[in-house]
């Protein structure tokens, strides 16, 4: 009997003991479950309930929203336009990304790391910021004209940088790196045993590419196309550069100018209409991704023999230099000799040639608050984002916590969100209380976070499943708590992911335009917002010039620093971590 109550005693304490040991973990995920709906789901359900005409004060039921979407001309022309951009954008960027991959993967081209480097440079470049070098050089008053007249003596040049088409071919230089990437990925994995095959039995090399890899590749293009497409929609800076100031709207632009009229209704229903698309096509690259493989691309495959360019070989190298020099070289000389000149227009003389602009730059007050508002808000973001991004890739990859997969699709909605639906939807969530943060900066920081947690999530995860559970769980029978365990063994082996991610999300601050555009007051001021809106202010292209030099630099700075990352990672630093931490 008394055996019998001693068991007894001995299996209250087990529980009340695992109870007790279970109570920081529900503490840690109810935390994390407010904090999530706090920052991801309220704005949304906000933005919805708003295009409805419901809020929390009360509101009745209406589809008016809708109905003037589709009553409104305008809006069909911001649709048209919207889809004709991304089509375009998606199209140009497949051919040049595509065939500048097969190129430097299947060819003898002699300059590929220096094509890869080029490739690597043009992509780190914001997108606003080639929109920039644009206009200076297509504009009126700008090189190309001068060029011209300086070589055959014409001046009447009327060509502006202004159009839809010129969005497409901004967009297309700053998104053909994301095909050039996938493809030669895809090309790098590829077994090419069937195209020798087809050659051995008489087929031309061209007719062997077109006819068997070129299939093959669809997948790869497809699913790169559906990200591609849904980037293009979701951008605002381009086309409120180069297609605003003649009146062309797409939808991004179309919700901005809205948004500045007050037109809370017409921002709301086009905002999910705008989610909607953006949603399904992000579904779409999704499915394409996980389905894209073949059995021909595997990770061992036999490499074929680089085709021989022969006499082609030259004028290949030529034609991809020139493709270089207009799509980054020219941009960034554009940008570089503007940003030394005393005064956009002058010509390029000694005599007007100044370093003075970057000294003026960190000596105007609103750019210095500019550049410490975005530091600090980044560093906010970035640092709360990457904290968050490790619990749910932790409860994602090594619980079996029920409805962890609605935490991993709820995380994952902001990548399908355009920057300016979360800020229209960050507007109607903390404008009002019972939280009112709308004229604080913590609307932007709350706002970096929603963009920054599943960049964080993709940068952990990998590095989380790469490493086994059964290390923690050896540790956890050794005596030590879930939590002690996490932080002597999985921590030091996915901290170089938490850094890339949190990286990656402060270079985002410094660049972002359309989220603070629409959520800072006075005082609030970021990189972005001074970047946008300094060519309108006391300056003109010179100063926007120089702000573009500064990030440019920092964002290729920020980039290199994340491949040594990556390289840390490939090179064994984990390996070496983890033996660091079994001798001590």
């Amino acid at each position: 009997m008394n055996s019998e109550i001693l068991h007894r005693k001995n299996n209250c304490l087990k529980g009340l003991r695992k109870r007790l040991r279970s109570v920081p973990q529900i503490v840690i995920l109810l935390l994390l479950s407010l904090l999530i709906g706090m920052f991801i789901l309220y704005p949304f359900i906000m933005l919805v309930m708003k295009s409805f005409g419901l809020s929390l004060d009360g509101g009745e039921f209406s589809l008016e929203a809708y109905k003037r979407i589709i009553k409104d001309r305008y809006n069909y022309r911001a649709l048209n336009n919207t889809i004709y951009v991304a089509s375009g954008v998606t199209v140009l960027t497949s051919i040049l990304g595509g065939g500048l991959g097969w190129i430097v993967t299947r060819t003898d081209y002699a300059y590929k790391k220096f094509t890869k480097r080029l490739v690597f440079l043009s992509f780190i470049i914001p997108s606003y910021i080639i929109a920039i070098s644009w206009i200076e050089f297509f504009g009126r008053n700008g090189y190309l004209s001068r060029i011209i007249y300086n070589m055959f003596g014409l001046s009447n040049y009327k060509a502006l940088p202004y159009s839809l088409e010129a969005v497409i071919l901004v967009m297309s230089i700053h998104l053909y790196p994301l095909v050039f990437m996938a493809i030669t990925n895809a090309l790098e994995k590829m077994d090419f045993t069937l195209e020798d095959a087809a050659v051995i039995s008489g087929a031309s090399r061209l007719k062997a590419v077109i006819t068997i890899t070129l299939p093959l590749m669809i997948p790869s293009f497809f699913s790169i196309g559906l990200l591609v497409f849904s980037r293009t929609i979701a951008n605002f800076g381009v086309p409120a550069a180069l297609a605003l100031p003649i009146g062309k709207e797409v939808l991004t632009t179309r919700i901005y100018s809205s948004l500045t009229n007050l037109d809370f209704e017409l921002v709301t229903s086009l905002s999910i209409v705008l989610v909607v698309i953006s949603g399904l096509i992000f579904s779409l690259s999704n499915i394409a991704l996980k389905k894209r493989g073949f059995i021909t691309i595997t990770g061992n495959s036999k490499k074929t023999k680089e085709i021989q360019l022969g006499r082609y070989k030259m004028p290949l190298s030529i034609c991809v230099f020139v493709f270089h020099t207009i799509t980054t070289i020219i941009p960034l000389i554009t940008i570089l000799t503007a940003s030394v000149l005393k005064r956009w227009g002058l010509s390029f003389e000694i005599k007007h040639l100044t370093l003075n602009n970057y000294l003026l730059l960190f000596k105007h007050k609103t750019i210095v608050r500019a550049f410490g508002n975005s530091i600090f808000y980044g560093l906010m973001a970035a640092t709360i984002a990457a904290c968050i991004g490790v619990c749910v890739s932790y409860i994602s990859d090594k619980t079996n916590v029920k409805g962890k997969k609605i935490l991993e699709f709820i995380t994952a909605w902001p990548m399908s969100f355009p920057n300016i639906v979360l800020a229209v939807a960050a507007t109607l969530a903390w404008m009002k209380p019972p939280l009112k943060l709308y004229g604080t900066e913590w609307i932007i920081i709350v706002t970096y976070i929603s963009l920054f947690i599943p960049i964080s999530i993709k940068n952990i995860s990998g590095l989380m499943q790469n490493q086994h559970i059964s290390l923690e769980r050896a540790a956890r029978i050794s005596g030590a708590s879930r939590i002690k365990g996490f932080m002597d063994i999985t921590f030091p082996l996915i901290f170089p992911g938490i850094r890339s991610g949190w990286i990656l999300g402060f270079l985002i601050a410094l660049r972002e335009i359309p989220m603070s555009l629409l959520l800072y007051s006075a005082g609030q001021e970021t990189i972005g917002v001074m970047l946008f809106g300094i060519q309108s202010n006391t300056y003109g292209l010179e100063m926007t010039s120089t702000l573009a030099i500064v990030i440019i630099a920092l964002t290729a700075i920020g980039n290199i620093l994340i491949k040594k990352i990556g390289d840390f990672k490939r090179g064994g630093g984990v390996n070496n971590t983890g033996r660091g931490y079994r001798a001590g």
